[in-house]
């Protein structure tokens, strides 16, 4: 991230830039001062006469007044108009903003009065560079926004880009860099397009600075240079080619190319001196100052951050007076603590004066009213287009509908074939594994108990006391896996044709769990495996009772049916607390644990797939078909939960799920 003192040398030759013309001061600068303050005191008869001076001595010093000779021929009102117009200009040439803000506040009121949009325009465009200068982003921003609505409204696309690239500068200041590239692309654009050289010398600059703050320095560098070349073929000015140099100088100390970057701060800092312009000699010293400190060069840093501040301070410029003292607090930092604290604490109580707490909705509030006006435009122009080609696009528009609603009749039948194919085909596996279920894993288990009875009944006689019993077991046994299989066929046979209705009322899960836990554990002892149940007192949930039921009983006979002797299963039921947005949000988690079989991953990605075969025998020949876990994932998902699986092959699984505890617990 750039540091603080960086990022406002890149501001304040951004307000350079929007100066316009910086002329050299002659031995008679303060002329024009002086005459500006008598006409604005002046009676409005005396005001005719005090103009007639001032434009003797526009004229005299060679500006452009063309429009102003021949004075005789305009009437009183509008030559007081002309003269405010072009002293306003000049007083900002010359540095002396707060009479620039005087006059352009002054030449606002007669044009307003006059209805004169040009002059209306110029007085906010100047009230907001004067205030920028000045350190009062606030209104600098105002003016600014007021400007550029009324080049909106009377299509000034001179004034336009001037103001959006006074704009791109607030919004920089205010760290917005990436808007204040979009406006700097806006305002260059409308410059070549008006093939304004010398603006769009202006307008590179601010966008190499732009780019210099957003660290991308080779664009940086490459809009400083295409900036300088132009204003070194068109115009050697000597305030231009200062800010080309400055710029530059700039990008080199942000690549880190000290030498380079001394070498064209020297050069800008001669320019500005030719030029008289005190805030120039402000920033370039300020800029050399930072640069002495990289090179270790401290006591040329002294000299040139302290001529910085004295020439900031001369012009009273609250901007350049904090960017300098927070230099000089970093070069004191180590060596005279007592002075870099008295510089640091000027520094922060100058910080906060810059903008005031409702800029940021300033720039927002115009960041919308801006897209709202290119977009106004755009259909302006759209609009526009379409009264002058409307039979054409009729006919354009009529056949895009047409292939459009052809198209979509088209998509909309491949994807109701798509969808009818999909459905088919998942019902014929559904129908597939139906019959397999009744062909195989249904009949087969009955038929074996037929075999067995009649073989009882036929033998009953000769079968001893203990193979009677074990054939009952056996028999018991199947009858149990037949029970649970026409339990699962059902539930799942209900899931499909969507007649397993949901009904969820506030159970304690613990005692409706109470019996299947008693069976479960009846079936472990018979394999000889451990079982455990820790589980509350009680636990209140919402659910529906059969659904949650059936989904642990299948779970723990799953874990039984994969364990082996001498293993163990554990059924856990416990709560879990949750916070979020500052409610707890309490749960209850149901795990199964064994360890039995386990899994492979590949296994545990077929569990729910119904086109898939993933019934295995138990440890001890228990037959299954792979619909228990099916219907505990869909009674679950009901219930807005989620069935978890962990395993691991010969290391066994874990299976848990979480439901609400119930609001009224």
């Amino acid at each position: 991230m750039r540091s603080f003192s960086t990022c406002y040398i890149a501001i304040y030759v951004l307000f350079l830039l929007l100066a316009g013309r910086v002329s050299a001061y002659s031995q008679h600068t303060d002329s024009l001062r002086i005459l500006y303050n008598t006409f604005a005191n002046a009676s409005i008869k005396d005001r005719i006469r005090v103009g007639q001076d001032i434009v003797q001595w526009l004229d005299k010093e060679g500006y452009r007044v063309d429009s102003l000779r021949d004075v005789n021929s305009l009437p009183d009102k509008e030559f007081e108009i002309k003269v405010l117009d072009w002293t306003t200009r000049y007083l900002f040439r010359l540095e002396f903003y707060a009479e620039t803000l005087d006059a352009a506040s002054e030449l606002l009121r007669l044009s307003e009065a006059a209805s004169d949009t040009a002059a209306i325009i110029n007085g906010y465009y100047f009230m907001g560079f004067a205030s920028q200068r000045m350190g009062n982003m606030d209104h600098g921003l105002l003016y600014a926004q007021k400007c550029y609505e009324f080049c909106l409204s009377y299509h000034n696309e001179e004034m336009t880009s001037s103001v959006l690239n006074n704009i791109g500068n607030i919004y920089m200041v205010n760290g917005q860099d990436s808007m204040a590239v979009v406006y700097f692309s806006k305002t260059l654009e409308i410059e070549r397009k008006l093939g304004r050289k010398e603006n769009q010398a202006i307008r590179l600059g601010n966008m190499a600075t732009a780019y210099m703050k957003l660290n991308i320095l080779d664009k940086a560098l490459a809009c400083a240079l295409e900036g300088l070349e132009i204003d070194l073929l068109n115009e050697q000015r000597p305030d231009r080619l200062a800010i080309r140099y400055y710029q530059a100088g700039e990008v080199y100390m942000e690549m880190g190319e000290y030498d380079n970057a001394k070498e064209f701060e020297l050069k800008a800092l001669e320019y500005f001196k030719a030029a008289n312009s005190e805030y120039g000699q402000s920033i370039v010293s300020d800029a050399i100052g930072v640069i002495e400190i990289k090179l270790r060069n401290y006591q040329s840093a002294i000299r040139y951050l302290n001529q910085a501040l004295s020439l900031a301070e001369s012009i009273h410029n609250n901007l350049l007076i904090q960017k300098t003292c927070k230099n000089l607090h970093t070069l004191y930092r180590e060596n005279n603590p007592a002075l870099s604290l008295m510089y640091y604490e000027r520094y922060t109580a100058l910080k906060d004066s810059l903008f005031h707490a409702d800029n940021q909705r300033q720039l927002n509030d115009f960041q919308v009213r801006y897209e709202t006006a290119e977009k106004q435009l755009e259909i302006e122009r759209q609009q526009a287009e379409i009264k002058q080609h409307r039979v054409r696009q009729l006919i354009y528009i009529g056949i895009i509908i047409s292939a459009a609603l052809l198209l979509s009749l088209f998509a909309f039948i491949i994807v109701l074939r798509t969808r009818r194919n999909r459905e088919l085909a998942e019902m014929n596996v559904i129908k597939d594994k139906f019959f397999s279920i009744i062909s195989h894993d249904l009949k087969n288990p009955a038929i074996a108990q037929r075999d067995s009875l009649l073989l009882l009944t036929e033998n009953a006689d000769k079968l001893d006391a203990n193979t009677v019993s074990a054939y009952y077991r056996q028999l018991l046994r199947s009858a149990d896996g037949l029970v649970d299989l026409l339990k699962n066929l059902l539930n799942w046979a209900l899931i499909q044709t969507g007649r397993h209705i949901y009904k969820p009322s506030a159970i304690n899960l613990v005692s409706a769990l109470q019996s299947d836990i008693d069976v479960v554990k009846s079936m472990a002892a018979r394999k000889e495996v451990v079982f455990e149940a820790t589980t509350p007192p009680e636990a209140i949930i919402t659910a529906d009772e059969n659904m949650i039921v059936t989904v642990v009983r299948n779970l723990l006979a799953n874990a039984v049916k994969f364990t082996t002797k001498g293993g163990q299963v554990t059924l856990d039921i416990f709560l879990s607390g949750r916070e979020a947005m500052h409610c707890v949000s309490t749960t209850y988690i149901v795990s199964v644990t064994d360890t039995g079989a386990g899994m492979t991953p590949e296994q545990i990605q077929n569990l729910f797939r119904i086109d898939r075969k993933q019934s295995r025998e138990g440890t001890a020949g228990e037959k299954g078909t792979g619909l228990g876990l099916i219907v505990c994932k869909e009674f679950l998902e009901k219930h807005g939960s989620t069935l978890h699986i962990e395993s691991e092959a010969g290391k066994g699984s874990r299976f848990w799920f979480e439901l609400m505890q119930s609001p009224n617990s």
